[in-house]
C-alpha cells in the first residue's frame, strides 16, 4: 500500500500551534504514525511533500532545511509577495504578504502522481477548501484522499466531505511529540537569548555538534527575537553566563580548541 504525504505548510502551521502552542514535532515519526495509521503494516512511504510560502526576511529556512535532509521529505518554496495597502478611513498603510502559487503547486503534484500511479492512498495536512478540486481529480483515478486535522481545527467542512476519510493527529500525538516546546517570543532580551541558546543547542546536538561561542555571538540566525549579533550579544551572554544560566566550556574542532556553550541543566 504506497502512500504519500502532501503537506499545506502555512495550514498545518497555523493549525498545529492552535492545539499544540510552540510544541516540536518529530517529521519522520509523524510520517511513520500516519502511514500505519491508513495502511496498517503493508503501508509503504512513497514521500512527503511540503509547501509553503518563503519571502526574503522569513524565519522559515532553517526549519525548511533540517526537513529536507529527512529521509523522503521534499520542499517546495513558493514566493511571498508584499503589497501595501492603504486604509481609506484612518490613512494607515498596510503591508500586507501573501503567498503565491502555494495551493496551484500542491494540487498540481497531487493529481500528477495520482495520473501516474505513483500512490494508492494521499494523506493531506491542509483544511483549505480550495484544495476540493485536486481532491476530486486523484478520487476520479481510483485514488483515497485522508485529510489530517488537529481534532478538526482549521478544516473545511466541504473538504472533509470529499476525501476518503480524516486522521485525528490528536490521537497520535504521543508517538510525533519531541517533549520539545518552541521559544515564545514574550520576555526580556536575556530570556530571548537564552532561548536562542537552547535552540542552537537542540539544533547541533540533533546533528552531534556543539554550539560554539564565536558562532553564536556573530553568526546564528536567530528564529524569534534576539539581540543582533556582535557587542550587544555578547554583553548578554556574559550577564547569562555570570547568572549561572549558561555553561562555557572547551571542545576539539577541526584541530584546534575552542569555547563552547550550553544552557546550564536544571
Amino acid at each position: 500500500m504506497r502512500i504519500a504525504l502532501f503537506f499545506g505548510g502555512n495550514n498545518f502551521y497555523r493549525s498545529k500551534d492552535a492545539y499544540l502552542e510552540g510544541m516540536e514535532l518529530d517529521y519522520d515519526l509523524l510520517a511513520k504514525w500516519v502511514c500505519s495509521h491508513v495502511g496498517g503494516d503493508s503501508a509503504e512511504f512513497m514521500g512527503a511533500f511540503y509547501y509553503t510560502g518563503v519571502g526574503a526576511q522569513s524565519n522559515l529556512n532553517r526549519f525548511l532545511d533540517g526537513l529536507e535532509l529527512r529521509r523522503g521529505y521534499f520542499v517546495r518554496r513558493a514566493p511571498v509577495i508584499e503589497k501595501s495597502m492603504q486604509c481609506n478611513g484612518c490613512g494607515h498603510t498596510h503591508v500586507i504578504a501573501t503567498e503565491k502559487r502555494v495551493d496551484t503547486q500542491l494540487v498540481a503534484e497531487m493529481v500528477q502522481m495520482a495520473a501516474r500511479d505513483q500512490f494508492d492512498k494521499a494523506i493531506l495536512f491542509s483544511g483549505d477548501e480550495d484544495i476540493v478540486p485536486a481532491v476530486q481529480a486523484v478520487s476520479s483515478f481510483g485514488k483515497q484522499v485522508y485529510v489530517a486535522s488537529w481534532g478538526g481545527r482549521s478544516l473545511s467542512s466541504e473538504l472533509r466531505a470529499y476525501c476518503f476519510d480524516e486522521i485525528n493527529l490528536v490521537e497520535g500525538i504521543e508517538h510525533f511529540f519531541t517533549g520539545r516546546r518552541r521559544c515564545t517570543p514574550s520576555g526580556t532580551p536575556l530570556e530571548h537569548l537564552l532561548c536562542q541558546l537552547k535552540e542552537a543547542w537542540e539544533y547541533f546536538q540533533d546533528r552531534n555538534g556543539h554550539v560554539s561561542r564565536w558562532y553564536f555571538e556573530n553568526k546564528w540566525k536567530p528564529s524569534g527575537p534576539c539581540p543582533p549579533p556582535g557587542s550587544g550579544r555578547q554583553e548578554l551572554l556574559d550577564a547569562l553566563i555570570e547568572k549561572g544560566l549558561v555553561e562555557v566550556f572547551e571542545i576539539s574542532m577541526n584541530g584546534r580548541k575552542v569555547l563552547a556553550l550550553r544552557p546550564k541543566r536544571n
